[in-house]
């Protein structure tokens, strides 16, 4: 019961800066982070600490604490709000990282990891602490929103991270072949294109990586029967073709991939 101590005082520290910035900024806290939608987030950051305990993974206690970044320029550099709490971050990708990539969670061989949608760089902290090289890419520009969503270069800011822009639309990636051992996307390939071109990034994924590539599949886009029978299918012929292990993401229930170069 290591990580469910840690995450109950997470939970503390991080509720009285919310309520500090409340008496502050009253109006904004009512629009961006009410009590409720608080307690939601609050409570993942608990199911997730739980089921690492469960599990019998020792959480590193210095990702159990806040981002050194206020709450209000949280607001102000428009994180979403689930992202503003570097604990839920964190837990999200050893929770994953237990079920996909357990042998990362170890000190005894680093590894080169490119991670090409790092959003909040929960990866880059939890494979960071073991001692991996980890390089980050989002569809981001220095000192410009995302035009794609929200921001992360608070985050990326505030950890010492240099975040490298990267579009998944565009083929080929604009790396060398086996130059990382094992490539991330995680719930971001919906992003890159419709499931048909989800074959080429895979297999340009595979041309970068020496050892893996790991994925974390949103449903694609448009949400329709139809694209759900294409994911169906995307999953079906990565296990045929790759001998993919497909498992299942602890904190949202998405469909995850692991697969190996023989």
């Amino acid at each position: 019961m290591q990580a469910r101590p840690l995450a109950l005082s997470y939970i503390e520290t991080e509720a009285a800066l919310y309520r500090t910035a409340a008496t502050e900024m009253p109006r904004i806290a009512r629009r961006r982070f009410p009590p409720g939608r608080q307690r939601i987030w609050q409570r993942r950051i608990l199911w997730l600490a739980e089921w690492l305990d469960d599990h019998d993974v020792t959480m590193p206690g210095e990702l159990m604490q806040p981002y050194p970044i206020s709450v209000p320029d949280r607001v102000r550099s428009a994180i979403p709000l689930k992202y503003q709490y570097r604990a839920l971050n964190a837990l999200r990708e050893m929770t994953r990282a237990r079920v996909m990539f357990p042998e990362l969670l170890t000190h005894d061989q680093p590894r080169d990891i490119l991670d090409l949608s790092a959003g909040g760089c929960g990866t880059a902290e939890v494979f960071g602490h073991f001692g991996h090289r980890v390089t980050i890419c989002d569809y981001y520009e220095n000192d410009k929103l995302n035009t794609v969503g929200h921001s992360y270069a608070r985050i990326h800011e505030s950890l010492g991270l240099t975040c490298r822009f990267f579009d998944g639309r565009v083929l080929p990636y604009p790396f060398y072949c086996d130059s990382f051992d094992i490539v991330l996307s995680y719930q971001a390939i919906d992003a890159y294109g419709p499931v048909p071109f989800w074959y080429d990034a895979v297999a340009d994924m595979l041309r970068i990586a020496r050892r893996s590539v790991g994925l974390v599949l949103n449903p694609a886009h448009p949400r329709t029967p139809e694209s759900r029978e294409q994911t169906a299918q995307f999953i079906a012929d990565m296990q045929d073709r790759h001998s993919a292990a497909l498992s299942s993401c602890p904190e949202t229930s998405l469909p995850s991939l692991r697969i190996d170069k023989g």
